[in-house]
């Protein structure tokens, strides 16, 4: 066949391809009614094949004595087998049709066989092969009903043969139909053959599609109750989207569709099978070695991208059915007729190819994202199963800081010789301002991680666009235009190819710029969430405005690069813009002016839709796509370095280890059930940074010689604070590096965890669950032994405080529980674990022994635990200061030297005393301190009591129904026009306005242009007036264009900056009690992903929607301006997609807000994990954890998956009726019309354009709509409970306060407005310059009034500071004159200086003398590594520091605040900062128990520091820490019940026969030394309370 092309579309009638014979003949003979025979054949030959295999498999495996392969129990009867009854009438209609098939065959045999006619006997032999290939697949069909295993390949074969035929058919008897010059092949049949045709259609392809689809799960061990209907839906349902129906129009009738009234996850997008599956591959021991996530995603989604790349062939393929469709029908009105293919069929193409389209493109788009959310469950699964092994450590800055002189920290007492810190200070602090803050939180690169990083890798999913349907879309436009042009075309691909490396070399700009955007997102991040984390110390310390200008600060760092980033994808958008655009004139202007063709409508506009495609892909490709991908790429990168550099745990260095236990180093020295080390020695790191400073990361462990602790007994670590008596701990743990001692020494530690392990960390881990939760950890609960607990660990009074017993949920991080109350929690859990080795950490730090009024909890604790049943047998290791109280029932003790060196001691006391002298006057003190008397009992267990309440402290999210409110579109356009919100519109509008009108003036100008060559002939046509006004239009849209963007930047920008600040102000500025209410990792949510998504998709969308609705009321006036009679048919087309969306809105506006909400209990569980990560692995809990990470994975997924499936719902839908309207618009003017062929073509044009526009203002008005869930989410937050404003009125003179008297009149507290009074009626007077103390039973009182004192809660009544009332001065005045030292106090993640002087108000030589007034130099040793300086790093919260050390620390952030308020009030609130009452009555019944956090050393430089740092004019209120703290004060007050029950000097005090203070007294084993000390205090005045 000889075949030649044109370089012009030629007319239908002319041919593409010539024959020698002649031309378009179709051959007259019936060769091709043997092919479905071939078929046949083909197909039992595969299928014997594959069964011979199949039994000869089986044969060996029984020869070979392995038994034959089980195979899945068959449903019993015909219509379980096939599905039930509907799936079985399917295939009853299938076997009926195939017999008719079989039936209908037979005639043409008969009449071929009886005929006379010339030749008919030689179709013979092709019509019996036709009916042997039918009884062939009716016998498959038979054969699937008889042998289930094989039903699937047999139906499969059955199908294929009757669309071999169907096509055969179709060519001989169909096609001919749809021209001018041909019939039907088999016409002589009549009716026989059309009724054959029909059952062909019917059964092989309606009842194909149409046929429910048979359940099979994706694990056979694991089958869903309830399968998802698309694994049921029929193959037509599920490329429609059909199944999702009935949850849309469900979701109609309802205000919010619940989670429960979606369809079920589907069984292979379960998080364990997806783990199982993607391991393998995803391996991170392989990304440790080189081998990038990215490959091993494509491993795991191999088959996915594949058929993503095979629909995207498909949908190009189906788009060009457009130009071409538009070509052939104004040619054909061009030429007047003459064409061979009759014009019905371009229009009909017009409708079906964009609905073949539609599936293809929908196909993809379904698979990808259930690719990717599939791999978003994966990843999340492995970083939290990486993060579980990891190491937890200081962060310490990548460049550290060359002069470290600043770190040498001088001795005690020399306060008159500056220190070389303080020589050198400035040029330190000059290196650390130029250096920039590397330092960053573990959990908040974390969070970075798993939520702005993976939503990133998510919005990269176009691969195949990007790399497969881009290019094909460009190469196949390219070979039409060439096709429609010539060889002019080529003069544009060469304009093109010179200016294609501008975009490649933007995109490289872009990619460096979007890694810098991130950095800065980081440094943002960062801030928000330590400044969060440490919320209420901010707001007592009244630091609210200085951290809003801190976070202003990067939130502006950021918004500069992200300015850049904007610009720079304006100019990449131009640019994409302008290539085609030069492609296009250069090839029209080479066609007109050189070759002298005429540029007709056909070829205008044929070629438009060209130049469009080539503009609309570059753009895409160059603006979203890219950038999408240049985002995703960073992240992918930042994922996979997280992989590979962080540090893991040693034993899962090697080979990355899938062990779930940590396993150390086996020696000949140790037996395998030893507890203990044998020439060990632990560091934080495996390797030491040069230059670096971290208390951690220099410390070291040693134990030298061999160390055993007894098994089944209790055995003692003691030293001094900070010597490492945690670390001990932590190194039997496996959490730190080990090393031998010396090179050949045979070393090793030992802790065996076959019989369990529990651990009760020093700074105390509680779950955010109930009391009883936290209690049983995963553990059954056992009555007896749960009561037990209660008692022995002190907790039963406690309990019966709260309304809802045990329970009552204890908030994040414990917030409701005292310092005291969270360590006997934390106890209680390690008890009730029937681990059989116990670690402690310093927990009876926690349970002071000197301020009990009746019991001593500590003395409790160890007379009633320590010795309890629960005890009996099993080791415990307990690390202590309280060397006297727990040394009776001790039987080994091991001492850590100031060294870091461990000394095994026996049971001797002396010995240890002797070694270590600070512990000696420890001993002594807590010798002395011994509870006298009988101990009282501790009431009855609350959990037998009927407690009504829920409990319920944190408030569940609320969700919003219905659309967005007003209130939150408000805040949107408020914020992007700022002062001049409706010029900003006025504009924004008319700009958008103006582009699509000159879109569509340059689309009309080119038809006038290409017009003129119908009524003149070429030569006349000034083709260089027209080219240049072309040219003029052209660039007149641009600048319209440029300065619409530009426009609109301006408002995103300052709407990204607006809803920022007031976000982060309306947070800081809140109360205390909506921080109690409000989870954190919801507020950081707000900061982060919340304010992402307004920053980029949310803006995007608005600006969209804005667009899409204006371009197509500009495209269907331009439609209908030639043709009015299709206002109408487009107003209901429009009308049509706007019910179709508003049933889609509605369903989707609920699952957006689902899914938004379902993000943050992963987030709060991978918090809730690393907060407790030591814990956790020390218990062993890690499997718990991730399988709790799975169900909370699977709630995310199954909403998530319904979100992206709603969206091929309503995009199949418009696609059709964009679809029907442009056909019935081509039919109309191809038929009806009576206007030139470039009006035609230009009505076409712009009805495709309106078409589209349907489609995309509904997506992207959801997106809008859903998105906007972001902003109603920050709108709710601006508007949460505020603290009172600063007002000028509100400021105070500025010498106040010049002393600190300080005066309460009837003072009443409350936590909450609905909630009972705290406090009662409180007067009292405190004179300045006095040292007041404060006691009390637990729930006296004594938090809620330093919190009064704050106005951290609701007063009523009066308190007076220096003369002024505290309710009329600002609270950022009066709680900047009130210094606060907390209990638990809240470090930030920095350098040492950092958390001293955040806001760089002092110089170095301030701060050190801080850090020696708070005794912090002085409990180092000297020469010791890893000592603290001002250059040191502090890990988030402190955690590289001991609990001590980080109390110094606060002390000493004090001093350097007091320092700037001489008349300063400070106030030793020793309980902890964050504990805000939200109980409905308060605690009164136990005695209040305080933290001891310190060592007596410590203490006592704390109380030294108290008393003659701060002067005599200075008034300090202290909450009671020892008797010792407050016996030399000058009044003493004590509260009960929110009353003040005693109030004046201790000897007054003293002196009462029945007064609670002397009560207190009495009862402490060091009383006669209280007495001396009361009695030399020097008499104060009489002065009382009022």
């Amino acid at each position: 066949m000889a075949l030649y092309f044109r370089t012009q579309w030629p007319i239908d009638g002319e041919a593409y391809s010539k024959e020698a014979s002649g031309m378009n003949a179709i051959p007259s003979d019936k060769e091709l009614l043997g092919v479905p025979f071939a078929v046949a054949m083909s197909s039992f030959l595969f299928l014997a094949f594959r069964g011979a295999a199949h039994y000869a498999f089986n044969y060996f495996r029984e020869r070979r004595g392995e038994g034959m392969v089980l195979s899945v129990r068959s449903p019993h009867g015909f219509i379980e087998r096939n599905g039930g009854p509907v799936t079985a009438s399917f295939f009853i209609a299938r076997v009926l049709g195939s017999l008719a098939l079989v039936g209908l065959s037979v005639p043409p045999i008969l009449i071929a066989y009886g005929s006379q006619a010339p030749g008919l006997h030689k179709d013979l032999q092709w019509y019996g092969s036709m009916l042997l290939a039918n009884v062939y697949a009716l016998g498959l069909l038979l054969s699937s009903a008889a042998y289930p295993r094989w039903k699937v390949s047999l139906v499969r074969h059955h199908i294929t043969i009757l669309l071999s035929e169907l096509a055969v058919y179709a060519y001989r008897d169909l096609w001919p139909l749809a021209t001018y010059d041909k019939q039907p092949l088999d016409i002589s049949e009549g009716w026989l053959l059309w009724l054959r045709i029909g059952v062909l259609s019917l059964t092989g392809f309606i009842i194909p599609v149409c046929i429910p689809h048979i359940y099979a799960p994706a694990d056979p061990k694991y089958p869903a109750e309830k399968p998802h209907p698309e694994q049921t839906a029929s193959w037509l349902s599920f490329h429609t989207y059909s199944y999702l129906s009935p949850t849309i129009m469900a979701a109609t009738k309802v205000a919010h569709l619940s989670p429960a009234e979606l369809p079920p996850l589907p069984d292979y997008d379960r998080a364990h099978y997806l783990s199982e599956r993607a391991f393998p591959y995803l391996n991170p021991a392989k990304v440790r070695k080189g081998h990038h996530l990215f490959f091993g995603l494509m491993q795991v989604f191999g088959m996915e991208f594949f058929k993503s790349v095979v629909a995207v062939t498909v949908y190009p393929v189906a788009l060009f059915a457009a130009p071409l469709a538009v070509n052939r029908l104004l040619t054909n009105l061009e030429h007047g007729g003459g064409a061979t293919v009759r014009p019905w069929v371009w229009v009909l193409s017009m409708f079906i190819a964009p609905v073949i389209g539609s599936f293809a493109f929908q196909a993809y788009a379904f698979v990808m994202t259930r690719a990717l959310v599939d791999a978003e469950s994966i990843l999340t699964q492995l970083v939290f199963d990486y993060a579980l092994k990891i190491r937890i450590q200081a962060d310490v800055d990548e460049e550290p800081s060359k002069n470290r002189s600043s770190g040498e920290a001088p001795q005690q007492g020399s306060a008159e010789v500056p220190s070389p810190g303080e020589r050198d200070g400035e040029q330190a602090r000059h290196q650390a301002k130029l250096k920039p803050k590397t330092t960053a939180s573990f959990i908040g690169k974390l969070n970075n991680l798993v939520t702005i990083d993976m939503k990133n890798i998510i919005n990269a999913r176009n691969l195949a666009l990007l790399f497969w349907f881009t290019p094909f879309q460009v190469i196949g436009s390219s070979i039409f235009l060439y096709i429609l042009l010539g060889w002019s075309f080529f003069v544009g691909l060469a304009f093109m190819v010179v200016l294609l490396p501008v975009p490649g070399y933007l995109s490289g700009v872009l990619q460096s710029m979007q890694k810098e955007k991130m950095k800065k997102t980081d440094n943002r991040t960062q801030t928000v969430t330590e400044s969060v984390n440490v919320l209420r110390m901010i707001k007592m310390f009244g630091w609210e405005q200085k951290v809003q200008e801190r976070i202003d600060q990067r939130r502006d760092e950021e918004l500069a690069v992200v300015w850049k980033l904007r610009m720079l994808g304006l100019i990449i958008g131009i640019v994409a813009y302008v290539i085609p655009t030069i492609t296009m004139l250069a090839a029209y202007a080479t066609a007109t002016i050189v070759m002298k063709m005429k540029l007709t409508a056909a070829t205008v506009f044929s070629s438009m839709i060209l130049f469009d495609t080539l503009r609309n892909e570059l753009y895409k490709m160059s603006s979203s796509m890219l950038t999408e991908f240049t985002r995703g790429k960073v992240s992918l990168d930042r994922m996979n370095a997280f992989f590979r550099e962080t540090d893991l745990l040693d034993a899962f260095v090697e080979g990355y280890s899938d062990a779930e236990t940590v396993v150390p180093p086996t020696s000949q020295s140790l037996d395998d059930g030893t507890i203990g080390f044998c020439d060990a020695a632990f560091t934080w790191s495996p390797e030491q940074t040069a230059g670096t400073s971290t208390p951690n990361s220099q410390f070291r462990l040693s134990v030298p010689g061999k160390l055993e602790f007894l098994k089944g007994k209790i055995n003692l670590i003691v030293g001094a604070t900070g010597s490492g008596k945690t670390s001990m701990l932590m190194a039997l743990l496996g959490e730190m590096h080990f090393s031998p001692i010396s090179a050949d020494s045979d070393s090793a530690f030992n802790l065996p965890r076959t019989g369990g392990i529990s651990f009760a960390v020093q700074e105390s881990w509680v779950l955010n669950e109930t009391v009883r939760e936290n209690i049983l950890f995963h553990s059954p609960y056992e009555d007896e032994r749960y009561k037990k607990v209660l008692h022995q660990c002190a907790l039963e009074q406690d309990l019966e405080m709260f309304e809802a017993g045990d329970l009552t949920e204890v908030g994040e991080r414990g917030l409701t529980l005292s310092g005291g109350q969270k360590a006997r929690l934390t106890l209680a859990r390690a008890i009730y674990s029937k681990a059989e080795i116990i670690l402690l950490d310093d927990i009876l730090a926690a349970l002071d022994v000197h301020t009990q009024v009746k019991i001593s909890l500590a003395v409790w604790i160890v007379n009633k635990c320590f010795k309890g049943d629960l005890i009996e047998g099993r080791t415990i290791l307990l690390a202590t200061h309280n060397i006297a109280l727990a040394s009776p029932v001790a039987e080994f003790i091991v001492s850590v030297g100031a060294d870091g060196v461990a000394t095994s001691r026996g049971n001797d006391i002396d010995a240890i005393l002797a070694s270590e002298p600070t512990l000696k006057g420890e001993f002594q003190q807590d010798a002395e301190a011994k509870v006298e008397g009988e101990e009282r009992a501790i009431g009855a267990s609350a959990s037998d009591k009927d407690k009504k309440a829920q409990g319920k402290l944190i408030l569940s999210e609320e969700i919003k129904e219905g659309s967005v409110s007003w209130e939150a579109l408000k805040l949107l356009i408020k914020s992007l026009g700022g002062n001049h919100v409706i010029l900003f519109l006025a504009v924004w509008v008319a700009s958008t306005a103006f582009q699509y009108i000159m879109i569509s003036f340059n689309l009309w100008f080119l038809g006038h242009w290409s017009s003129q060559y119908e009524t003149h002939p070429a030569e006349e046509v000034e083709v260089g007036r027209y080219l240049g006004t072309y040219v003029a239009l052209t660039i007149i849209l641009l600048a319209g264009f440029a300065g619409r963007d530009i426009w609109f930047m301006l408002g995103k920008m300052r709407a990204s900056r607006t809803i920022h600040r007031l976000l982060v102000e309306s947070i800081l500025g809140t109360t205390f009690r909506w921080l109690d209410e409000t989870p954190v990792s919801r507020i950081i949510a707000r900061l982060t992903m919340d304010i992402d998504t307004v920053d980029g998709e949310l803006m995007t969308n608005a600006n969209q929607v804005q667009g899409l609705a204006l371009q197509m009321i500009v495209a269907l006036i331009s439609a209908v301006m030639f043709v009015p009679l299709f206002t109408l048919p487009g107003t209901l087309i429009a009308g049509i997609g706007i019910w179709l969306g508003s049933m889609y809105l509605k369903a989707q506006l609920s699952v957006k807000r689902e899914l938004s909400n379902a993000k943050a209990p992963m987030l709060a569980h991978f918090e809730a994990a690393m907060a407790g990560l030591v814990s956790l692995r020390a218990y062993g809990a890690e499997d718990v954890y991730r399988e709790e990470l799975k169900k909370r994975i699977d709630h995310y997924v199954r909403i998530a998956r319904m979100s992206f499936d709603l969206n091929r719902w309503i995009n199949f839908r418009i696609d059709v009726l964009g679809a029907a309207f442009t056909a019935s618009l081509a039919a109309y003017l191809t038929y009806a019309g009576n206007i030139s062929s470039a009006n035609v073509g230009f009505s076409l044009n712009r009805s495709v354009r309106f078409a589209s526009g349907i489609l995309w203002l509904v997506r992207v008005f959801n997106m809008f709509q859903v998105e906007a869930n972001s902003i109603e989410r920050i709108a709710a937050y601006t508007e949460i409970e505020q603290e009172p404003k600063p007002t000028e009125r509100g400021k105070p003179p500025a010498a106040w306060p010049t002393s600190g008297e300080l005066r309460a009149e009837h003072l009443t507290s409350r936590y909450s407005k609905t909630g009972p009074a705290v406090l009662h009626d409180l007067n009292f007077n405190i004179r300045a310059g006095e040292r007041v103390g404060v006691v009390g039973r637990t729930g006296s009182g004594k938090s809620s009034l330093t919190l009064s004192l704050l106005r951290c809660i609701l007063t009523e009544g009066s308190i007076y500071f220096d003369g002024l009332p505290t309710n009329e001065i600002n609270l950022d005045s009066l709680r900047s004159n009130i210094t606060v030292i907390p209990q638990m106090p809240e470090l930030l993640s920095g350098t040492l200086r950092y958390n001293l002087d955040p806001f760089e108000e002092y110089d170095d030589p301030t701060l050190n003398a801080a850090l020696r007034s708070c005794g912090l130099y002085a409990a180092q040793t000297d020469g010791r590594e890893g000592r603290l300086s001002l250059d040191s790093n502090i890990a988030s919260r402190g955690s590289n520091v001991s609990v001590g050390q980080r109390q110094l620390i606060a002390l000493a952030r004090a001093i350097v605040k007091f320092v700037s308020n001489e008349r300063s009030t400070i106030s030793d609130y020793v309980h902890s900062g964050s504990d805000l009452r939200h109980r409905q009555v308060p605690i009164s019944d136990i005695q209040r128990v305080f933290d001891r956090l310190a060592d007596h050393e410590t203490d006592n430089i704390i109380q030294h520091t108290l008393r003659g740092e701060l002067g005599s004019d200075v008034t300090v209120m202290t909450i009671a820490h020892r008797l010792q703290t407050i016996i030399d004060a000058d009044r003493i007050m004590v509260l009960d019940a929110g009353h003040i029950a005693e109030f004046a000097s201790p000897a007054e005090l003293l002196a009462k026969p029945k007064g609670l203070f002397k009560a207190l007294v009495d009862e402490s084993g060091d009383k006669v030394h209280l007495y001396e000390v009361a009695e030399r205090k020097v008499k104060p005045s009489t002065s009382e309370a009022i």
